[in-house]
Parts: C-alpha cells; structure tokens; sequence
C-alpha cells in the first residue's frame, strides 16, 4: 500500500490573546484546532465541512505549510512538512497547489493572464521559454476558455472565467494535490455548477488529490468522495460522502443538515444554543450545550474520534442510531 499524501497526527494550532492594558500580562490562548488526526491517500478528493470558525481554512494553511502547528505533526509523503530543506520545499511548492477563495484579488490586476499563467511555469522551470505561450494555451482551454481570453487582465473576465484561471494556474506547475477554499462561493448556480464539472472532470483524468473548503453540503456530495465535518477544531465525524449524508452518526452532522435546504421538505431552524468559546471550552463534549440529544456523561467525558467501522470515524459518546 502506497504512503498517504498528508498525515495529520494530533495536530494543534493555538493563537496567543494578550489582555489589553498597561499593566496586565496575561495570556490566553484560542485554540484553532485541537487533536486532528486525518490521512489523505493518493487521488482521494476530501470536503471539509462545517461552520464559520470550525478550524477548516486553519487546517488547510497548515497543510501548505503556511503556518506551523504548535504541538502534533503535519507529513507530506514521510516527511514532517514542518522540517523540509530548501530543495524539498521547492518541490513540495510545485507539487501541492492552493485556489483562493478570491480568485481575482489573488491575481496580480496589472498582469495579463498570459503572464500569470506562464509565471508559474517560469518559477519552477518546466519548460524552454519558447514553448511557454503553447503551454499556456493549452492550459486555457484545458478549462474551457477560448484562447483570446490570455491578453485579458483579471479585472475583464466574469467571476465564472476569473474561477477557471485560478483552476488553469493550479494547474500549470502539474501538481498532484490541489487544495481550495470556497472556489464557487458568490457564483450563480449555472457558473457555480460549470466550475465543480470541471474540477470534478479534472479529478477523475489526472488523478488529483482534492480538499475542498465548504459550507455547501450539496456541493461536498457532488464533487467530493470523502467528508470530514469540523466543530470548534475538531474533526466529529469523517468517512465517505454517500455514508455520512444518508445516514449521519454525529448529532452535529446531523443538525448540519437538517439545516440544508431541499426541495421536498421545510427548512429547519438553525441550531439552537451558542457556540462556546474557543479560548473557554466546556469540560465535557464541546457540542453538548447545543445537542438535542444531550446525556450527562456527555458533560463530563470529552469523546475523542473513534473507527465505528474500517472508513468510518466518530467523536461522539452516542453516536446517531441508524434507521
């Protein structure tokens, strides 16, 4: 069996919180994630999802290694990302691509997208200088976009085409895992279901290992095979997409989508109760102030993420009963 792409062993990420005034020392810390233990294989396209201020966007930048975890381990392949030399953070640069949520204020608005998309292909020397413009055509319309599109800047293209050069940028230093942060938020559902046909199309031919930051539970069972659902920087619940949507075990997954509108049914009211705070956490299950199956053990032992099955994980004292 083949090493996994990322590991994530007990990985934590606080923040220090300095009490204002002159005379006052003390610090508090806010911890963004606590304990996350995820593996992503080779070609596995992952959804986090949940909540504003789960830990998700913390956890990506993490994993590129744009922020260090205070206590656990982040290895890419078999190498703590955290410990990289010069040379295996050039490759770890070329191999690992990240789309932003704000595709066009990622781009520079005084450069034309022939430049932007060749830029990445000069840094990391993929190919001779002459043969950069094919590349960069090729790259266009290998995410649909006619080829007159290259002397355009940012600032003349729609929010759908601005989405398919962030996607064609990703792509041209030929990377084998591609991370995103909302990529198809503020879209119109057309565009939106445009740009995940084409993610997903790219993630089925070249093999790319996918995660994917989302609120959309619709959009994760589209183009996702795997969920990990974050609470207050944790993992709750992970395993395969149709497993956790059908049948949810965590209260909280459940609760996420009771809350996603459908067709056939009323939305519900959102969840009831406040979130705690992240620099105050209950003793207990940090979910259980909002569960609507609540037991007093749950406010006194805090579950850690256990296997109920070989792909399926739960941090729950008492899981949802399947029908």
């Amino acid at each position: 069996m083949q090493d996994p792409v990322f590991s994530l062993l007990d990985v934590e990420r606080s923040y220090e919180l300095r009490q204002p005034g002159w005379f006052r020392r003390d610090t508090r810390k806010l911890k963004a994630l606590d304990g996350v233990r995820l593996e992503l294989q080779r070609g596995d396209t992952l959804a986090l999802v949940g909540e504003s201020g789960s830990g998700k966007s913390t956890l990506v930048r993490l994993m590129l290694g744009l922020e260090a975890a205070s206590d656990g381990r982040v290895l890419y392949g078999q190498h703590d990302l955290s410990r990289l030399d010069a040379e295996g953070k050039r490759r770890f640069a070329r191999e690992v691509a990240f789309i932003y949520q704000n595709a066009r204020g990622s781009m520079n608005p005084r450069m034309r997208i022939a430049d932007i998309l060749a830029e990445p292909i000069r840094l990391h020397g993929l190919c001779a200088e002459g043969d950069i413009p094919a590349r960069v055509a090729a790259l266009l319309d290998r995410v649909g976009l006619p080829v007159g599109m290259l002397q355009r800047f940012p600032g003349e293209l729609s929010g759908g085409q601005v989405r398919r050069v962030a996607i064609a940028r990703a792509l041209a230093a030929e990377p084998g895992v591609i991370m995103a942060d909302e990529s198809v938020a503020g879209l119109d559902v057309s565009v939106q279901a445009q740009v995940l046909n084409l993610l997903r199309e790219l993630c089925r031919e070249s093999g790319i290992t996918l995660v994917f930051i989302t609120h959309d539970l619709g959009v994760a069972s589209y183009l996702c095979e795997k969920i990990a659902v974050l609470y207050l920087g944790r993992i709750v619940e992970q395993g395969p997409t149709g497993a956790i949507l059908n049948a949810p075990r965590h209260p909280y997954t459940r609760a996420l989508l009771r809350a996603f509108p459908r067709f056939d049914t009323p939305i519900e009211a959102s969840l009831k109760g406040e979130i705690p705070s992240p620099v105050d956490l209950p003793k207990g299950c940090r979910f259980a102030g909002r569960c609507a199956q609540v037991k007093p053990e749950c406010r006194e032992i805090d579950p850690v993420l256990a296997a109920l099955d070989a792909d399926r994980q739960v941090a729950c004292l008492f899981p949802v009963m399947t029908p």
